[in-house]
């Protein structure tokens, strides 16, 4: 009967015997290559190291050995022999290793060899220990071997487990198809906790594997996995030892809910405990510490959420808690399953701040006050869980009009314990503008430092509206002439004017309390005047003013001061509207003859009558503008008569002079032409006749038309 040693943990060391043998199982044993090696007795001062990899495999995994000297000598041929010591205390030899040093190379290491293969022939399908050595052949030494080791095989891929990991069973060495039983029980109790019976592979290989439940059976002595074939025996037999442990939980973090409070929310704080396999505990319990401000800590106990799949604790925090970080914390080990089955590794904190409370203010008024009606409003005051302020601490509600001038009055607030409402009224001060306010309730309570909160609700009051009135001066103007206008007499009964408008009837605009206009036309025109307060109510206010028309000038001249009569007399005018255009001109020439005129030029000729021999007539132009206003210009001209004296012949004598030295010349031009060319009697008889017919002729010219008249005149007067 052979004894195994199974170190699973480093802690415990368990023996037992059984009919089949145990397999030795190896969990912390790397320093066992040092400890052989330290058997071996040294030579020329070299030292040797063999090494496996892997240390711990299971069945069917091949070894790769790593052999390494130092302090080896130049340029010499090394020659070595590996040797491996089955479970069944067979030992298999490998071929000579063989590594020739360069000239002053001390230290070298042999390509890597692997077991079991041809070079190295030898079993790996028996669970134990496999111990290795190596001889050094040449240069010959005085004793071998010169390194020593051993690596375990065995037939799960691990030798400690945790609850909900999964044993990988790796067996071979079993005939094609064998049937095959595997079995897990626990060591102290025998209890079977799985078997199987599978079919090996074609090439004799057994897979099955165990997932270990969350409530596993703890065994101090272990677990016991036996493997056996129904037509192969192993020597020894595929018996093997594991340890299962309860789970480590993983705790990734400890959550908050929110990173801010506000007083009277509820802090939550959650965590997800997790298997080794991944999957989510549902069962257990923690305890966690919250630690206050002031240095108190508190205790929470989480309960099980299924529709988050967390652990969770909550704290309900009042009004009057101390801001400031607050700090959760969940110890190392703190949170157990129902199985025992514990975590995190290490402790998990959350910190969060909590701070003043902002209430939330429900707040109701007229949005639209008349004259003569107070502002009234209620209110609810409320924590942020819902509770409310019903006394204790300030409440304050103010009315605030911004404009100009700004007003700010304080609105008494009670609390209506009826109603259960805070309720404010306000009666308009006579002085408030009418106009948009805004109402707004601001609330603190006790607390250090006190939660607090506002409101703000826009408010109409009714304005009352501004009074228009102006003046102007002078009351009636002309055209261009600057005009005063005074509006100051205007005024607002609950503010002040702010604007003034001017709309002056004439399409222009003006602006300010004493504007100045001008107008540049005659007439009545209607001018407004809008004032806007400071609540931006208007009104407007309109009267009428007179503009009166300025007079057009006019003036004239003449070609003479003195003509005589018959011949014309030629006036130029000049006229001009200082605010228009002359549309008519009249010309009164003072003998009773009087001409419209359109241009600026007229003449006229005059006639005397009676004995004078000259007469003043005066001349009027009269000038009309575009707008009915006209003016007159006078002026006397002097007209000069021709006529006989004692009353026989008025006219001049100069005309008769000039009649007769005509007829002389005719008669003499006659004379001579008779006596040149002898003319007959009848020849100077048609002459004489020609002279008669165009003294005639001449005497029926408009040239001696006056003389005509003149001397009928004369002769009618004696």
């Amino acid at each position: 009967m052979s004894w195994f040693t199974v170190l699973a943990t480093g802690r415990h060391v368990v023996r037992y015997k059984r009919a089949t043998r145990y397999v030795l199982l190896i969990a912390l044993a790397l320093l066992a290559p040092s400890l052989l090696t330290n058997l071996v007795p040294r030579a020329h001062a070299v030292t040797y190291s063999l090494g496996t990899i892997p240390f711990l495999t299971q069945e069917g995994s091949t070894i790769t050995l790593v052999f390494s000297v130092s302090g080896a000598t130049g340029n010499t041929l090394y020659q070595f022999r590996f040797s491996v010591r089955d479970p069944a205390s067979i030992t298999h030899q490998s071929v000579l290793q063989n590594y020739t040093t360069l000239p002053g190379q001390t230290q070298f290491t042999l390509p890597p060899f692997y077991y079991p293969t041809s070079s190295f022939p030898g079993p790996n399908s028996l669970v134990g220990q496999y111990v290795t050595w190596a001889d050094q052949v040449r240069p010959l030494l005085a004793s071998n071997p010169v390194a020593a080791t051993y690596f375990l095989i065995i037939l799960t891929d691990n030798t400690e487990y945790q609850r909900t990991q999964t044993v990988n069973i790796h067996a071979t060495g079993y005939g094609p198809s064998e049937q095959v039983n595997v079995k897990i029980a626990t060591y102290t109790t025998s209890t079977t906790v799985f078997t199987q019976t599978l079919a090996a592979s074609g090439t004799g290989v057994v897979v099955a594997n165990w997932k270990i439940p969350r409530n596993a059976t703890i065994d101090n002595n272990g677990y016991v996995l036996t493997i056996n074939g129904t037509s192969t025996i192993k020597t020894p037999a595929d018996i093997q030892g594991f340890n299962v442990r309860p789970a480590v939980m993983s705790i990734s973090t400890l959550g908050s809910a929110k990173s801010i409070y506000q007083r009277t929310e509820t802090m939550s704080f959650s965590f997800q405990p997790v298997y080794p396999d991944g999957t989510i505990a549902s069962n257990g319990v923690a305890l966690l510490t919250l630690a206050r401000p002031d240095g108190m800590n508190l205790t929470l106990t989480t309960t099980y959420s299924s529709a988050s799949q967390t652990f969770n604790a909550t704290y309900k925090t009042t009004p009057y808690n101390q801001t400031g970080t607050w700090t959760t914390s969940l110890a190392r080990g703190g949170y157990a399953d129902s199985y025992g089955n514990s975590g995190p590794l290490a402790s998990r904190n959350s910190t969060a701040q909590l701070v003043s409370a902002t209430f939330t203010i429900s707040m109701s008024a007229t949005t639209y006050v008349p004259i003569g009606q107070p502002v009234k409003f209620n209110a609810t005051i409320s924590y942020p869980d819902g509770t409310r302020l019903q006394s204790g601490g300030s409440v304050f509600s103010y009315l605030v009009f911004s404009g100009s001038p700004p007003v700010n009055d304080t609105v008494p607030v009670i609390f209506d314990s009826g109603l259960n409402l805070w309720v404010g009224t306000y009666s308009r001060q006579a002085t408030d503008p009418g106009g948009l306010w805004s109402l707004e309730l601001r609330v603190g309570d006790s607390a250090t430092p006190p939660n607090s909160g506002s409101a703000t609700r826009a408010i109409t009051i009714q304005d009352n509206l501004p009074v228009a009135s102006f003046t102007y001066s002078p009351s009636t103007a002309l055209t261009g002439v600057s005009i005063s206008f005074d509006g100051t007499a205007s005024y607002d009964p609950d503010g002040t004017i702010v604007t003034y408008s001017w709309a002056f009837g004439d399409g222009t605009l003006g602006s300010g309390s004493n504007p100045s206009h001008m107008y540049n036309l005659a007439g009545i025109f209607n001018v407004t005047l809008t004032v806007t307060d400071n609540s931006a109510s208007t009104a407007p206010f309109s009267n009428q003013i007179t503009i009166i028309d300025r007079q057009p000038t006019v003036t004239f001249s003449t070609s003479t001061t003195s003509q005589a009569t018959g011949q014309p007399v030629t006036i130029t005018i000049t006229a001009s509207d200082p605010d228009g255009t002359i549309s008519g001109t009249i010309v009164d020439w003072g003998d009773g003859s009087i001409d419209s005129v359109s241009g600026t030029t007229d003449s006229h000729s005059y006639t005397l009558t009676g004995a004078a021999s000259s007469k003043t007539f005066t001349i009027t132009v009269t000038v009309t503008d575009n707008s009915g206003q006209s003016a007159s210009y006078t002026r006397d001209e002097t007209i000069q008569a021709t006529s006989s004296q004692g009353g026989v012949l008025s006219l001049p004598l100069y005309y008769f002079g000039i009649l007769a030295a005509i007829i002389a010349t005719l008669v003499a031009g006659g004379f001579f032409a008779f006596r040149r060319h002898r003319v007959t009697h009848a020849r100077l008889k048609i002459d004489l006749e020609a002279v008669r017919s165009e003294a005639g002729r001449i005497e029926n010219q408009d040239f001696f038309q006056s003389v005509k008249d003149q001397l009928k005149k004369d002769k009618d007067d004696q």
